[in-house]
Formats: structure tokens, sequence, C-alpha cells
């Protein structure tokens, strides 16, 4: 076991920064992204790929958009779902984004051809499975509303964990639909997708020459209310909250209960591109890197809770592992999407991550161990980054300068592996191991307050 800890470092300049986004990240960034999302409190709350996997299996009524800000027919009729579904009284609409990066079509999981084991000539069928396997376990009558219906031959076509081809519908992006795992049609046959529509518009669908064309807009937010809230209107939606989701997946894959039913839970997740974004505010945040798949974050996740509770701030947590290990450890798959693996064919986005953001990053994994993240460039240069462990806990500072004008934005961080297995020398619990981690966890809360102009406290024992 290794602790490290840094010390606040000297900055060129005094800081006295309110706790950036408190109440979540969610709006504002959703403004942010969307061109044509003019709204800076709009419904739509991103979830990651395994965050959608727990979704579907929640009892309740979830109105769900797949789609991301990269494609030219969600980014144009974001702002009207919003408007139409405030006016049904919507507080929340739940967005999975196919894209798992939020941009390249190398993290695409819905690509048409190509399997686990093959296809690697089309970017993202290496993963097609994970999609695959949402429509195969839980959007069953996904059919009855597409256009690439599976005897198309745009269908996705994808190996299964048992080694046998499974050809399921694709979906088009944007789709909005309503979703009650439990729902069957009129012949009691299961139909979990309720309502929903897939259509697809461009933005000069609702534009001519700057101008734009209301009866156009009318149209469609009428299609909207016709197909997907007026169904909407018959029910009463459930909700499902980062916190449902930490409770959930920590308590499941550790096999004990980590966060009882009554906990408050101060950690948020963020998908890839949510957390580049949160990465390029100003202000200070607090990160948490590591996911419940890890039995070492296993081990600390309540600690850094109760701190983020005692000081009221947020944890954003970022999952290095953009499926969460689902597929892995529960469908018998032999592959997770990784990507601080050098195996993975997305490591570049944990390289990238490192090179472009955490500039002054320290692990007790040195360059010079040869214990790295790499990954070999167009021009077939290998690009190389530190390679941390999780969980790891840090506070971020964008644009943070040190006397020599250095980037610092890391001013405080924990790296130390324990675990939950009383009979191991590194027991998370035992008196050593316990007060080694809260005081680092306090040093890294204590490093946060400083520059938001908080008094740090600990968790009551």
């Amino acid at each position: 076991m290794k602790r490290i800890i840094s010390a606040i470092l000297a900055i060129t300049v005094l800081l006295a920064f309110a706790a950036a986004y408190a109440d979540g990240i969610q709006a504002a960034y959703y403004n942010s992204d969307y061109a044509y999302l003019e709204d800076e409190s709009s419904v739509y709350r991103s979830v990651t790929l395994e965050e959608a996997y727990y979704l579907f299996q929640q009892e309740g009524n979830y109105l769900i958009l797949l789609g991301g800000s990269w494609c030219g027919n969600t980014t144009p009729v974001i702002g009207y779902i919003n408007e139409v579904a405030k006016e049904y009284g919507v507080t929340v609409i739940y967005n999975l984004d196919f894209r798992l990066d939020g941009t390249s079509r190398s993290s695409h999981i819905r690509e048409t051809t190509g399997a686990q084991s093959q296809g690697a000539e089309i970017p993202g069928s290496h993963f097609n499975y994970l999609y695959g396997e949402i429509v195969t376990r839980w959007l069953t009558n996904l059919d009855d509303f597409v256009e690439y219906k599976a005897d198309s031959t745009f269908a996705v076509t994808y190996t299964n964990a048992a080694g046998e081809e499974v050809v399921v519908p694709k979906v088009q992006v944007p789709f909005l639909f309503l979703y009650n795992k439990d729902h069957v049609d009129e012949n009691g046959n299961p139909a979990p997708i309720v309502a929903g529509l897939e259509l697809m518009k461009v933005r000069s669908d609702f534009v001519s020459e700057d101008a734009v064309d209301q009866e156009a807009v009318d149209e469609y937010k009428q299609l909207l209310r016709d197909t997907v809230f007026g169904a909407v209107a018959q029910v009463e939606l459930s909700d499902f909250t980062d916190a449902d989701y930490i409770r959930l997946s920590y308590n499941e894959k550790s096999g004990r209960e980590i966060f009882s039913a009554d906990d408050e839970i101060a950690i948020e997740t963020v998908t890839y591109r949510q957390l580049l974004w949160l990465l390029d505010q100003e202000g200070t945040v607090i990160l948490f890197l590591g996911g419940s798949w890890c039995p070492n974050t296993q081990a600390v996740v309540k600690i850094v809770n109760d701190y983020a509770v005692a000081n009221g701030v947020t944890v954003y947590n970022f999952d290095t592992k953009l499926d969460g290990g689902y597929a892995r450890r529960f469908w018998g798959y032999e592959r997770d999407l990784h990507i601080r693996d050098n195996s993975n064919e997305l490591v570049s986005l944990y390289v990238d991550l490192v090179l472009g953001y955490f500039f002054n990053l320290e692990t007790e994994y040195t360059p010079e161990s040869g214990n790295t993240i790499h990954y070999e460039n167009a021009d077939g240069v290998t690009v190389t980054a530190r390679k941390l462990q999780v969980p790891y806990l840090l506070v971020y500072t964008r644009g943070l300068e040190d006397e020599y004008a250095h980037f610092v934005p890391i001013t405080a961080y924990v790296e130390i592996m324990l675990t939950l297995d009383e009979t191991r020398e590194d027991y998370v619990y035992s008196e050593a191991n316990y007060a080694a981690y809260t005081d680092a966890a306090c040093a890294v809360f204590e490093a946060w307050a400083s520059l938001t102009g908080h008094e740090a406290v600990r968790p009551a024992e």
C-alpha cells in the first residue's frame, strides 16, 4: 500500500471560487453542448452505459432519449422535445449516447456489421454486443418502432457470449420512447417500449434562410404529442437518480450493503464527454476516478461519499471502464471497454485525457517503471501517459499555475489501494488503514475548501 497526497501548491493569483455546480452539472452541460437547446434548466439527464443497464431493470415508467450532440438529426430537435416535455410536466428525460466518448465513431456501439470477435474493418463494431444486449434483453419490441427491423439489411449482427450470432433491429437516433419493463400489449405480450418516435429531421427542415418555419416546428411538436407524450400523460413517471445507480451497483457488485437505503449520496456520475466539458469550466471540482467493478473502489467509496455529504459538495465520478464492466461480470463476455488498458482500441481516450488536462498528475506507477498507458498515433508515434490506479480522488482547478507559470490543476490527490476483505493486510477498516485513508481524504477536501472559500469538516464518526 502506498499513500500519496500532494500539498497545496503555490499559485500566482488568489483564488476564491465558489463551489462549482453544487447542484450538479446536467442542465449547464446540455445548454452548452447543444447549439439549439436554449434552456438553462432543461429536462435532460445523461446516463452512462452501465447506468442505462440498471435503468432498464427498474420498475416504473421512464422517458428515454437515444442520441447525442454529434448527431445532425438529434441536435435540431432536442430543444423542441424539451419544450413539449415541459408542457406535460416532465422533469427528466434520460439520455443515452451510443457513442461512448460522445464524439467519435470508433466508440459507437451501434454499428451495423461486425461482431465481438470480428469486424475490425468497422470502428465501433468490436463493441456492438453492448448495443445488441440492450435490444435483446430489454427493448424486445423495438421492431415495432424502427425503420431498420431485424430482417433488414441494415440490422445489427453481434456475437453473444455463447459465440452465437444474433441479429437485432437498428434504431436510428434520435429515438424518444416511453419505457416500462413490465408493460404488455393488448394480447398480453411483453411490450416494454410503450410509445416511441424515430424520425430523422435536420436543421433545414425547421429553418430557411435563418427564419424559423413555425408551421414545421408546430407540426413536429404535435407529432411528439401524438406519438409519445399522449402516452406519457396516461402514466406516472418514475425517477432513477445517480444516487440510485451508485447504491445499486456498489451493493450488488460488492455483495454487501455499502450504501443503505437511507444514505444520502453526493456522488454524480459523468460520461467521458461530460468529464471533458467539466474540466474545461472555471472553478474547482472534486473528481473520483473508479467504478463499482473495482474492489479497491468499493472499499473507499463510502468514505469519499461521507466527506462529500459532510462538506455539502458534489463529487464527480468517472469510470474508466466505459461499460462499467457489466457485460463481463454478468453476461459472460471476455472483455471490458476499459480505456485505461493498453490492449483496448479506445486507449487513446485515457492518454489524451491525462495529457490534455492532468498536467501535473502524480502516480505510484512512474514512467521509469515502464508501467504506462500508451497508443500509436496516426504518424506512427507512440504517445504515453502516466497510469493512475483507481480509486483516484483529486481536486481539479482549470488554469491553475504555480510560481513558474506551470499548469498545476491538480492541487491534492490520494491514490491508496485498500479492500473490503477483512482477512487481508490492506483491509480498509483496520485501524491503521482507516486512519490513513480518512486523513488522506480529509486533505483532499481541505484543499478543495481552501480554493473555494469553505471550511472543510470531517464526517461524524
